[in-house]
């Protein structure tokens, strides 16, 4: 069974209120650069790519999540997502003014993380950005934050959680 076959249907409503300046933040600094190509690496939803979408945006996405995949490509501005191994991108002549990744380090083994990272800047243009979002818990993150992230990370389960343990501990 598929990690997210679950979770992926209702995983935009629970955690897009929590996110969303987040995913408003990603639009405006795409306003300010007028990014003309992004690349949303392990786009999950393609939440991310849509409201960017929604701002006149063109972007792609890549996953390894069919049910994932499966969510970015329904509703009303469908993500441009596609099936693929984001530590063996398959952009070989194709450079990317930013490229981005949310919330997904976490929950890769380090070995992976940084495989994910390379193919990050191997497939960002010359003068390109690289953006990466998650999470930094630090003695200002609340003690209510912290419960709500764990019980989020423990609920996806297994390796998701064991990884996002050993990432909050480097």
């Amino acid at each position: 069974m598929e990690e997210y076959e679950y979770s992926a249907k209702f995983y935009d409503s629970i955690l897009f209120p929590f996110i969303r300046p987040i995913r408003n933040k990603v639009v405006t600094l795409a306003k300010q650069y007028q990014y003309k190509s992004i690349l949303d690496v392990c786009c999950g939803t393609g939440d991310q790519l849509k409201l960017l979408k929604q701002h006149g945006f063109e972007g792609e996405g890549i996953d390894l999540s069919d049910a994932m995949l499966s969510v970015a490509g329904k509703g009303e501005h469908k993500a441009d997502c596609i099936r693929q191994d984001a530590t063996q991108m398959h952009y070989e002549n194709v450079k990317f003014d930013l490229v981005m990744t949310a919330f997904s380090l976490h929950e890769k083994n380090h070995a992976s993380a940084r495989k994910i990272v390379e193919e990050m800047v191997r497939v960002t243009s010359e003068g390109g950005d690289i953006l990466i979002v998650d999470y930094e818990l630090s003695e200002k993150t609340s003690i209510l934050s912290k419960i709500l992230i764990y019980f989020i990370e423990w609920v996806a389960g297994g390796e998701h959680y064991r990884n996002f343990r050993s990432y909050i501990k480097k």
